[in-house]
């Protein structure tokens, strides 16, 4: 089954130059492989937390994922879409707004 996040465990707005670590809710996010942002200039996202920025413990299951997003200083604002892939597919994007500093 095609993994889905759920838009409400997820910010719908952030500021260039902050790092995201969120542990999002969903269902079927025990096999995602990838995680994507687009349009990625200045836009990084991976799964778990590889900066250990969060003080929480990184969650992975059938219904949580954490995910790190980096977004440079110099990252053009605006809207943002963001997604995971399983080999199941893609789940539905969510939009995050990136608000200048």
């Amino acid at each position: 089954m095609r993994p889905a996040l759920d838009p409400l465990t997820f910010p719908d707005a952030a500021f260039q130059g902050d790092t995201l670590v969120v542990t999002v809710k969903g269902r079927n996010l025990a096999n995602i492989h990838t995680a994507h942002v687009r349009p990625a200039k200045g836009m990084a996202i991976s799964l778990g937390d590889p900066l250990g920025k969060s003080k929480q413990p990184i969650k992975t299951g059938p219904d949580e994922l954490t995910l790190t997003l980096e977004i440079d200083r110099l990252a053009p604002p605006g809207e943002k879409w963001l997604w995971v892939e399983s080999e199941h597919g893609n789940s539905p994007q969510l939009m995050l707004t990136v608000m200048l500093l």
